[in-house]
């Protein structure tokens, strides 16, 4: 013989009130609690939302030119200046890399606030990609 599923409510009519379990009698005793949901949630006809509340969606980090990534670009353009300055003396051809990552930061900060400092960080890291290109030449 098969044993009774437990989650049952009592109002089933194959289920006999006298072996229905003290979970389903918790639930229907008012206390505000809904029963337990069984079946396939995706079946047509149910009348739940898939969520109860929906909640907004917002766009983490929008890059303005007082965004900090765009600031801090060119403060890191400025710190590799220091280092294309070092490779252009010591090793050239590492200069070229240095350099070009130097570039690439100065012209992401080309759109932020500080036009200006990153402006001359192009300009310099520039220049020294051209003198690192011409030694290693």
């Amino acid at each position: 013989m098969s044993e009774l599923n437990p989650l049952t409510n009592a109002s089933d009519p194959s289920v006999d009130p006298a072996t229905s379990s003290p979970m389903n009698d918790a639930n229907e005793s008012g206390n505000g609690e809904s029963p337990v949901r069984r079946g396939n949630p995706f079946a047509s006809g149910t009348d739940r939302p898939a969520m109860a509340v929906v909640t907004p969606m917002f766009q983490e980090e929008v890059w303005v030119p007082e965004s900090g990534v765009l600031q801090a670009s060119v403060l890191a353009s400025l710190i590799v200046l220091v280092f294309s300055l070092a490779c252009w003396r010591l090793f050239p051809a590492g200069g070229i890399l240095v350099t070009g990552l130097g570039c690439g930061l100065s012209i992401l900060g080309m759109f932020s606030s500080r036009i200006v400092a990153a402006a001359m960080c192009l300009i310099a890291h520039a220049v020294l990609f051209v003198a690192c290109y011409l030694l290693v030449v």
